[in-house]
């Protein structure tokens, strides 16, 4: 229960009041039907009855259920609702004060709440299974986003837990009856035909009761639903599970698949909302899901989008983020934190059906914040068995940090460190240092540090480019020993590297980097750059490309497209490097080193009157365009590479 201001008031004795949530709306009081008078007053009642002893703010209510009228004019309404439930329930049903309102703890049952408990202790019998299966208010439509965007939630939420309780009761029953067990691995599939551990127990227990031509029509079925509705094969657990049924089922001729190089599993984790709209709380809501974006991507079938593009969506737009973003999959969340709790609901999206995939709610002590991530990451790849290698489940292991406003911190820093100005690079320099005292054993605010120095050089934000790559390596370096399994850590020591030329030891870190999160854009932005700067142009384009497609809305998509001009140049292709170069330009107006593609791409195709007019308007619009400003940065390049675009550069007029 929240903490609000002012006395709780509790009534005595309450009458016992029964909810219907599944399936439909219906309310007893000691079991005589009940009925209220307005459709808010019911969904009134289904909200506080989903949490039933909890407060919750007359406001947040408010903008729940009347979002379309001014606030005096909600909040009488909510009045008038609660008069309602009095009227109908008992006035001791009630409980609360002028700040928040909830119902007794002890005097609400509800069938969502049987489901909550069963899916926890197990031993439902089929028959209860069947009663609490149904939609979440089935039949009751909402008439506002908020309403919605929570009745949404519950009915993936509630299916969730409903495929938990069949799945569950399935298997303990088909020991002792088969055909019962079947049943219920039959409704299991109907709540969700495109899950595929539905579909293989059904297939299970169907070859169990020696129907096996009917466990392989099961199979049939399930292929030809995923390659006509969703354009994918049968998972390799579904396939090896039929082919243990009969050798040549999954050999049966298939409509051919254009299938990409990438996994077919791709996903798209939205910043996640915070609750209380705090300006501190949005730190942590977005910390939170780059935190859980990060453990995602350390699974290799998955293609994770980078947090620089898929932060740029809001939660309240998951189908467009996921056809902008070439996302199957989008999760989104919304995190509350009261006093030293942190409670946290997510939703997982199907963007190739447009269903909810799943939707969980967490709540747990803030100590426990890692382990509550740790749990979503599970639920996700569980949750998506069907795209993934069941060897490629084990989680990876982290060490979070002792003090957690440090993490905080981290985050905090970030934000700053990604709006890429001098000023607030200062800020985030600050954050980190303070971060990296609270908790000296926590790697990340050290690799923040680095990261700084990097963004300080390759933005010519820094009077000394030299002192600070130098203390930007020690700061990564120093990140690497506290947590060799960062991949953030590794891959800024890497670029740092390669930005001293330090060739070798850049390409142990950044391929280390890829093996700890293959996901990771900036791993392959690294990559791209290490071979750029080897003259080794082939798999420099490679990468370069790899990261564009892991982060297609990355703010600095630019540079990827910059290191895929020069590579271009190098394989002598100098009209495809010119237009990558002029794309980079548009993105990214003041970034020289754009620009400086475009001038050598339009001096090796002889254009020299154009290439000096690139130059001379780099001079006009940003500071330092010349042979000496970029001299850090290009100190690590090979020789060859050096002088010929130094040559190009010297030929348009830059000295």
């Amino acid at each position: 229960m929240c903490s609000m201001p002012g006395p709780v008031l509790h009534g005595s004795n309450p009458a016992q009041i029964g909810l219907t949530l599944l399936g439909g709306f219906s309310a007893r009081v000691d079991g005589r039907e009940v009925t209220l008078p307005t459709a808010k007053s019911r969904l009134l009642l289904a909200y506080l009855g989903c949490s039933p002893g909890r407060l919750h703010p007359r406001g947040r209510l408010c903008g729940l259920l009347w979002e379309d009228r001014a606030e005096e004019q909600a909040r009488g309404s909510l009045r008038n609702a609660l008069s309602h439930l009095r009227q109908a329930l008992g006035e001791a049903a009630v409980i609360g004060n002028r700040e928040a309102v909830g119902l007794q703890a002890d005097s609400v049952a509800s069938d969502l709440s049987r489901l909550e408990a069963l899916c926890g202790t197990g031993g439902a019998g089929p028959r209860e299974v069947s009663t609490l299966t149904g939609t979440f208010l089935d039949g009751i439509e909402a008439d506002g986003q908020s309403l919605g965007d929570w009745m949404d939630f519950e009915r993936s939420r509630c299916r969730t837990l409903a495929q938990k309780l069949l799945e569950t009761t399935a298997l303990e029953t088909a020991a002792r009856d088969l055909p019962v067990a079947i049943g219920l691995a039959r409704d299991l599939v109907a709540l969700d035909p495109f899950r595929e551990p539905s579909q293989r127990l059904l297939i299970r227990l169907l070859a169990e009761s020696g129907d096996r031509a009917m466990a392989l029509a099961q199979f049939r079925s399930c292929r030809d639903l995923l390659r006509d509705e969703l354009g994918i094969l049968p998972s390799p657990q579904t396939r090896a599970l039929a082919e243990e049924l009969a050798d040549d089922a999954a050999a049966e001729p298939a409509r051919p698949l254009e299938r990409p190089d990438d996994p077919q599993l791709s996903i798209a984790v939205l910043p996640f909302a915070d609750a209380d709209a705090d300006g501190d709380g949005d730190f942590f809501a977005e910390g939170l899901a780059d935190d859980i974006t990060t453990e995602l991507t350390r699974h290799r079938d998955i293609l994770v989008i980078a947090r620089q593009s898929s932060f740029q969506f809001k939660a309240s737009r998951p189908d467009a983020a996921a056809q902008d973003l070439g996302a199957r999959y989008v999760l989104t969340g919304v995190v509350r934190r009261r006093a030293e709790r942190v409670s946290l609901s997510v939703r997982l999206l199907d963007a190739a059906t447009g269903r909810n995939f799943w939707a969980e709610r967490y709540e747990r002590p803030q100590s426990e914040l890692f382990a509550m991530q740790d749990a979503v990451v599970a639920q996700i790849l569980a949750g998506v068995d069907a795209e993934m290698r069941q060897s490629e489940r084990e989680r990876a292991l982290r060490k979070p940090p002792s003090d957690l406003n440090a993490w905080e911190l981290f985050h905090r820093g970030l934000w700053h460190t990604y709006r890429f100005h001098p000023d607030e690079a200062e800020r985030a320099r600050a954050i980190f240092a303070r971060a990296a005292e609270l908790a000296p054993d926590f790697a990340l605010p050290q690799a923040g540090l680095a990261y700084l120095g990097l963004v300080g050089i390759t933005w010519r934000m820094v009077p000394d480019p030299q002192a600070t790559m130098a203390q930007a390596i020690a700061h990564g370096r120093a990140a690497v020993d506290l947590d060799a399994t960062s991949p953030f850590a590794q891959v800024v020591l890497g670029r740092l590297l390669t930005y001293a030329g330090q060739l070798r030891s850049a390409f142990e870190h950044l391929r280390l980097a890829r093996d700890l999160n293959p996901s990771y854009a900036s791993t392959y932005y690294g990559l791209g750059t290490a071979h750029l700067w080897a003259n080794e142009p082939e798999p420099a384009l490679f990468h370069a490309e790899r990261a564009l497609r892991f982060s297609p809305r990355d703010p600095l998509a630019a540079m990827f497209l910059t290191v895929q001009s020069f590579a271009h140049l190098l394989l002598e292709s100098p009209d495809i490097a010119e237009a990558l170069a002029r794309r980079a330009v548009l993105m990214l107006p003041r970034e020289i080193w754009s620009h400086l593609a475009l001038t050598c791409a339009l001096v090796e195709q002889d254009r020299l009157g154009d290439a000096r007019d690139v130059i001379a308007a780099a001079k006009r619009d940003l500071s330092d365009v010349s042979l000496l400003g970029i001299r850090p940065l290009s100190a690590g390049v090979t020789p060859e590479l050096r002088e010929r675009v130094i040559l190009a550069l010297k030929s348009a007029g830059m000295s």
